[in-house]
């Protein structure tokens, strides 16, 4: 066999021997099992072309934990598809014969349809407004925290116990108290009352409303 025949199948002998499963890899890179398969078949009929099949190639190898430039690299020279010369020599036959180039990475190629760097930004989203949800946690907790210290040192000063003794004993009244009083710690309850007294403070997360 050639070096090109055993290219896919050395890709999947690599990912068995190191236990990793297609459907580890397809989680990780956010491509599906299918395309995979095909790499360790040297089927790309439904692979894009250019950038995209050395992104998705470098993917898998950083997934199974080989050298991702060693990979491209040796993909690059087997299959034309992956060719980084193709955008460069079509532009440049395009000039001499006095045409705009139209080459271009089309997305729709993608299986699945799918933006990987759309993908990157709706992360990003996600995780802005994972920090949305949580800076009122944050306040009310902080909250909660400083009247606890702040009570135990009081405490702490006009009786004889010890600092820690009487933070342990105020938390425990504290969040006892506050929860059969109000239904939650007295920070959260502080918290709520800012969110509606003066909302400019938090930002809302509107998709979590819609």
């Amino acid at each position: 066999m050639s070096e090109r025949d055993t290219f896919g199948p050395r890709l999947r002998s690599e990912r068995e021997r190191r236990g990793i499963s297609l459907e580890t890899i397809a989680s990780v890179t956010n491509v599906g099992v299918e395309l995979w398969q095909g790499l360790e078949r040297n089927d790309f009929s439904r692979w894009p072309t250019g950038i995209f099949a050395r992104a998705f190639v470098r993917d898998y190898a950083r997934a199974v934990g080989l050298d991702s430039d060693e990979v491209v690299d040796e993909f690059c020279r087997l299959f034309p598809i992956g060719d980084r010369r193709a955008s460069r020599v079509i532009r440049e036959q395009a000039q001499l014969i006095g045409q705009a180039p139209e080459y271009h990475d089309d997305l729709s190629m993608i299986p699945g349809g799918v933006d990987r760097r759309a993908s990157g930004r709706t992360a990003a989203e996600q995780t802005r407004a994972k920090r949305r949800r949580l800076a009122p946690r944050t306040l009310a907790a902080a909250l909660d925290g400083a009247a606890v210290l702040g009570m135990a040192s009081l405490i702490a000063l006009v009786a004889p116990i010890g600092f820690w003794a009487s933070t342990g004993l105020v938390a425990i009244i504290y969040y006892t108290a506050g929860t059969v009083v109000t239904g939650s710690s007295p920070g959260s309850r502080a918290t709520e009352l800012l969110r509606q007294r003066i909302p400019a403070l938090f930002v809302q997360d509107r998709r979590a409303h819609a």
